[in-house]
């Protein structure tokens, strides 16, 4: 329905076997996982920080982008998915910064909103290999300073005196270790996991994409809870 493939990444899932209307089933309904956090994010936010709220939304769109995505395999549509991305983790990487160094907010916001933009310029200007090698460097190096973050936010906190925010913290992080593991599965192993290749050693696709859109949202339950904290 949607034509010929121009992303430069096609999922393990099977194109169109469920629908003629939508290329990656599976993936693009997990997809509203992030929908759901994203909103309650927005909503139920007991900080009252705008910050908060922006984030809340910007899950929302990543959701949103990714159901595009998967539903059509189209450039403009990846795009749609990976930009905001990238946007919604620098806005947790800032929250996270300001909260704990207030005296370089300023710098720190310059830097991170110059790089940013370098890396939306790059990934929307590029293709193939060299846009997904850009926007898994940049993704991945806010993701482990957001780890980080989020580590020394659970240290401050534990030692005024709240030790059961530990849990909140390796919950995340189990529910991201599992949802990486996940992605990398059906990334690199596809021809053994889909069913359908002569190399594959299952009779049918675990659809590991789509539950990697479930358990990161998972994991960022638990882990935005504990910067709200």
């Amino acid at each position: 329905y949607w034509g010929d493939i121009t992303a430069s990444i096609d999922w393990c899932e099977t194109n169109y076997e469920l629908t003629p209307y939508i290329a990656e089933f599976f993936n693009s309904w997990s997809s509203l996982a992030m929908v759901i956090l994203g909103e309650a994010c927005a909503y139920m936010n007991p900080t009252g920080h705008k910050g908060f709220t922006a984030l809340g939304h910007s899950i929302t769109v990543v959701g949103l982008g990714s159901w595009l995505f998967h539903a059509t395999l189209k450039y403009s549509m990846q795009m749609a998915d990976e930009l905001p991305m990238i946007w919604a983790i620098a806005i947790s990487l800032y929250l996270a910064v300001a909260m704990q160094f207030k005296s370089h907010q300023v710098v720190f916001k310059w830097g991170l909103i110059s790089w940013t933009a370098f890396t939306t310029v790059m990934t929307a200007c590029t293709s193939g290999k060299l846009e997904f090698v850009v926007f898994q460097t940049t993704f991945n190096l806010f993701s482990i300073a957001m780890l980080y973050m989020t580590w020394r936010a659970k240290r401050d906190l534990e030692r005024a005196g709240m030790p059961e925010i530990s849990r909140l913290f390796f919950h995340g992080l189990k529910w991201y270790a599992l949802a990486g593991t996940v992605w990398l599965i059906d990334t690199n192993l596809c021809q053994y996991i889909n069913g359908q290749d002569s190399t594959s050693v299952l009779p049918f696709n675990m659809q590991l994409h789509a539950w990697w859109h479930v358990f990161a949202s998972l994991g960022l339950v638990y882990l935005v809870v504990l910067l709200m904290a």
